[in-house]
């Protein structure tokens, strides 16, 4: 441990863990006393060996053939095979209950790591389990688990249960609960090898008239993101056959794919109506290319160094799209190691080991001396006219920027005067990340007699990150470059030469319109930025599980008995990230991070008793072949402690859950759930801090141009007045300058007095299983999510904008702060929106999943198999603040939602043929159309139409031991759709690529076992 207490962390582990477990102890000793003389005597010996039971959603096991309340979605090992995933990700993200999170696809507000996020309600609200254990923190910059520890081919099943499950697993089950129950007993080795691969046609006729009309490459098909699996799994049972052991390694590598190989990104799009648009398109870009301005207006600098007045467009603008990546350069190691033991016929020891490492790049376009009015020239710099620089080669930055004749004598600063330059010289920005995560699980169960089992186990797991960001201006440094002189002997030099500076010259080019900012300028501006953490979970727990019926404790209309199932857990988090000096600069150490990575260390200590019990009321009674009624309890108390600020709190959660069998061919089910969030170490200590946030387009003004700040350009789109709620001045109104490419600035950070999120959930549901259609199963279930005290960063910039500007209420404009220009834009320190954590928000989400399974035999031409998934979204409602307006997400992106796309409908249909030998399989995926709710311009990005992708794959058994597997995923290059409004995190490349495919996907691997 390393964080957390004034005293050794070993010291308060100790401390809080001898408190859990006198507890726990008095609990199961005396339970134990209790039920020592069962009806039923100790058997002697077991009649067979000791097998885990894994029900997701309970913990009990007691009566395993009772129906469950929890409406549950397994996924099997065959489906992996059929899909050829080697990242357990491209699994679960086809599922229709599965929403957009982290993984390969993100560059731009990459992780690293892979996230799971349920119902769309984040991934920090979705609980991920192996073998109904819990993972730690996925990386010391965000909560959520990571998904690259766990190992795709030791996956079983995967379970999947959707809504409120803290009761039985703790904090973070409100959305629901992933377990990933991995083999128990595999014999034998295992060899597989796959490559892969994504291809393109690239045949959007559309983008490559915007492309043509912005004078951009136009890129051909192509095949890219090429990827290598290798895996190599070994198992063995005991030579008395009381035991097993199995090795897991693998290792995976895969290129980039480039936004500049799809027409859809190959440039940033913008609403553009001007002569070098397409179907209102064009390749706006951004505006800080060779930007140059002051208090009286802006210049744009034409390749053989003159300014000509800013008019946008994309001979103006920088393209800034072709250098993300839509798939992260990567590679992972992995190895894990299973075992467990019969230490008696009653007792079996078990333990897990597993070590994984991802590395990747996340690249994006150069920085830039970001903002105009973000740093400051001196007027007697050598490189602008007027200076003692080279006669008629500078920027002419005289009386119409702000410089006159005197003030270039005088040397003067004049306020407000800047130049914004891409950093085309020095190439994209590159973050390399690195995790590393160790995990181990270990402990005992059994029987201790006829009526009793337990389990008693520990975890210990920790993850070490890595971020290394590269090509990015140091602030610091590109200022001082700015301030430049003539040293008297004709030479340009630093005013301040200290650290070896070297003057920046982004003002002067050669007659032939080539740059002058040469390598010794760049190594004084650019710098490395480096963010190390660790975060480290320590857990140990352990449950008694009692079949009451073996004392008779059963009602007379049932033969099966109560069970009872009490237990205790202690479970201490711990985070630490620590950026360098320069990134921790206050309002950003470097031009294009958008403000300081702070460094954040804390611990969040929970000692928790929770209990189980199940009554079946009625079995083997007509219209009551089964009656149970099911109820759940977790008592948790916190302590919290970071940056010398701690709390403490307690929570309890509960569920009550009935199943109606009235024949074998239907079960009727449903359940009531309370389940909590506490809040996590990121949301409770980080520091404030300034990060961007994306505003919505305000339309067009008067002159056809769009704006997303409607106080800016010389015709605002609001009033004087209403912008003077925001803070701008008569004198600034009509000169402020636009935020670029819609992108803001907020202040944000932790509150470590924040509440425990709470979450309602009710599901009701029948699972029909008709005995006259053999095979047959379906199951419909109803859901609804409520979460109140929803931990929210602020109100949101553009609920804070659009509310201030129609109201004038002080709660949300004194959460504005303009920089002296009046813009919003994203710059300096102290400027743009307020939006520290707070307990605000709530959100409301209903629906109805099904499931439909069916599997026929087709006489000597093998069987047929349908898999049905599908969820209807009847409302998902996200409310920013108490007493505002709920934004509607369902079937709705480009609004003040946090997951960006919605839809109403979603399914996964997987048919496959089964001849023994030869299995075929085709998955149909579907996503229903959504409506772009960002009031945006073309009339061609009102919606995202309804979006079919066709899924096929081959698996063949060669001989007994060896088998070929292939397949291509989106067979027919189903396009993705386009939106300017696609934006970070989970959007790149005008699309969003975490939710829609960018191409075709082929993979051909081979299985040897022996």
């Amino acid at each position: 441990m390393f964080i957390g207490s004034q005293e050794p962390s070993y010291q308060s582990f100790a401390k809080r863990l001898r408190r859990g477990l006198t507890g726990s102890a008095a609990i199961i000793a005396g339970t134990v006393m209790a039920v020592a003389v069962p009806q039923s005597a100790i058997a002697q010996e077991a009649d067979e060996e000791i097998e885990e039971v894994v029900v997701t959603g309970s913990r009990l096991s007691v009566n395993e053939n009772l129906s469950s309340p929890s409406p549950v979605l397994s996924v099997g090992q065959e489906e992996i095979d059929i899909r050829g995933n080697v990242r357990i990700e491209d699994l679960t993200n086809v599922l229709p209950q599965v929403f957009a999170g982290q993984a390969g696809e993100v560059s731009n507000g990459a992780s690293g790591t892979a996230t799971l996020n349920l119902r769309g309600l984040g991934a920090n609200r979705t609980l991920v389990l192996v073998d109904g254990k819990r993972l730690p923190f996925g990386a010391s910059g965000i909560s959520a688990a990571n998904l690259d520890l766990i190992p795709t081919q030791l996956v079983e099943r995967v379970d999947v249960l959707t809504g409120g499950a803290s009761a039985v697993y703790g904090s973070d089950a409100v959305a629901g609960v992933a377990n990933f129950i991995l083999k128990r007993d595999f014999e034998g080795i295992d060899f597989e090898i796959q490559g892969a691969g994504a291809q393109s046609g690239n045949d959007r006729d559309t983008f490559e008239q915007v492309l043509i009309a912005g004078d951009q490459p136009v890129p051909d098909g192509s095949f890219d993101g090429e990827e290598l699996f290798l895996a190599l799994t070994i198992g063995a049972n005991s030579a008395d056959g009381r035991g097993n052991v199995t090795l897991f390694g693998s290792y995976e590598t895969r290129r980039a794919i480039s936004q500049a190989d799809r027409t859809i990104s190959a440039c940033a799009l913008g609403s553009d109506s001007g002569p070098q648009s397409f179907e209102g398109f064009g390749c706006v870009g951004s505006a800080n290319f060779r930007l140059f301005g002051g208090p009286g207006g802006f210049g744009f600098q034409e390749l053989d160094g003159t300014v000509i007045p800013f008019a946008g467009g994309p001979s103006q603008t920088f393209n800034f799209g072709p250098f993300n990546f839509f798939q992260r350069p990567s590679e992972r190691f992995q190895i894990v190691t299973r075992g467990h033991y019969d230490l008696t016929d009653n007792i079996e020891a078990f333990a897990d080991l597993s070590f994984t490492n991802n590395s990747s790049d996340a690249q994006i376009a150069p920085t830039a001396s970001f903002g105009i009015g973000a740093f400051s020239i001196n007027c007697d710099n050598p490189f602008i006219q007027g200076g003692s620089g080279p006669a008629g080669t500078g920027i002419a930055l005289t009386d119409t920027f702000g410089c006159d004749a005197a003030a270039i004598a005088a040397g003067d600063v004049v306020d407000g005067i800047s130049a914004s330059h891409r950093n085309v010289e020095g190439g994209p920005r590159n973050s390399f990340l690195d995790n590393t995560a160790w995990r181990l699980v270990g402990g005992f169960r059994g029987d201790l007699n006829e009526a009793t089992s337990f389990e008693l186990f520990a975890q210990f797991a920790r993850t070490e990150d890595l971020s290394v960001s590269t090509n990015d201006f140091v602030v610091a440094n590109v200022q001082q470059a700015f301030f430049a002189v003539d040293d008297g002997a004709g030479n340009v030099v630093c005013q301040d030469q200290s650290g070896g500076c070297v003057p920046f010259n982004p003002f002067q080019r050669t007659a032939a319109g080539d740059s002058l900012i040469f390598q010794d300028q760049l190594d004084f501006i650019q710098g490395v930025g480096l963010v190390s953490g660790q975060t480290e979970q320590q857990l140990i727990g352990g449950h008694l599980q009692f079949d009451l019926g073996q004392y008779g404790i059963k009602t007379g209309a049932s033969d099966s008995g109560v069970a009872l199932l009490v237990g205790a857990e202690y479970r201490e988090d711990s985070l630490a990230s620590n950026p360098d000096e320069i990134s921790q600069v206050e309002g950003g150490g470097f031009t294009g991070v958008g403000g300081a990575t702070l460094a954040v260390a804390g611990s969040i200590e929970v000692f928790e008793l929770f209990t189980e019990i199940e009554v079946p009321l009625v079995t083997g009674q007509p219209g009551f072949e089964e009656l149970t009624i099911r109820g759940q309890y977790r008592y948790s108390d916190y302590e919290t402690d970071g940056n010398g600020v701690g709390n403490s709190f307690d929570t309890n959660t509960f569920s009550g859950g009935i199943s109606w069998v009235p024949v074998e061919d239907i079960t009727i089910r449903a359940q009531f759930q309370r389940a909590v969030r506490a809040p996590n170490v990121i949301e409770l200590f980080t520091g404030q801090n300034i990060g961007l946030a994306n505003l919505n387009s305000a339309g067009d003004n008067v002159n056809g141009v769009q704006l997303f700040d409607p106080c800016a350009s010389d015709a605002p789109i609001a009033t004087a007045a209403a912008c003077a709620n925001t803070g701008v001045t008569a004198a600034q109104f009509g000169t402020i300058l636009d935020v670029i490419s819609g992108q803001t600035q907020v202040i944000t950070g932790g509150n470590p007095l924040l509440d425990p999120e709470e979450s309602d959930t009710i599901t009701a549901g029948v699972v029909i299983t008709p005995r006259g259609v053999p095979g047959l199963s379906l199951s419909f279930d109803y859901f609804n999510i409520e979460v109140d005290e929803f931990v929210s960063a602020g109100v949101g910039a553009q609920t804070t904008l659009d509310n201030c500007l129609a109201t004038g209420d002080s709660a949300f404009c004194d959460l504005i702060t303009r920089s002296p220009a009046g813009s919003l834009a994203a710059g300096g320190a102290g400027f743009g929106f307020l939006s520290t954590n707070l307990n605000i928000a709530s959100l409301e989400t209903s629906g109805i999943d099904a499931q439909i399974q069916y599997g026929f035999d087709v006489g000597d031409a093998g069987q047929i198999r349908f898999d049905y998934a599908a969820t209807y979204l009847l409302d998902f409602g996200f409310t920013p603040f108490p007493g505002g307006d709920t934004i509607e997400c369902a079937g709705n992106f480009g609004n003040s939602c946090f997951q960006p796309v919605n839809p109403e409908y979603r399914h996964r249909l997987l048919a496959t043929w089964d001849t023994g030998n030869l299995s075929t399989s085709i998955t149909w995926r579907l996503a229903s159309s959504t409506t772009n709710e960002s009031d945006v311009a073309p009339e061609i990005d009102d919606s995202f139409g309804t979006v079919n992708y066709v899924d096929l794959s081959v698996n063949y058994g060669i001989t007994d031991t060896t088998s070929v597997r292939g397949g291509i995923t989106n067979v027919f290059d189903q396009n993705a759709p386009v939106s300017i409004s696609a934006g970070p995190a989970l959007g790149n490349g005008n699309t969003f690529p975490t939710i829609f495919d960018t191409g075709r996907f082929f993979f051909l691997g081979f299985t040897v076992s022996l």
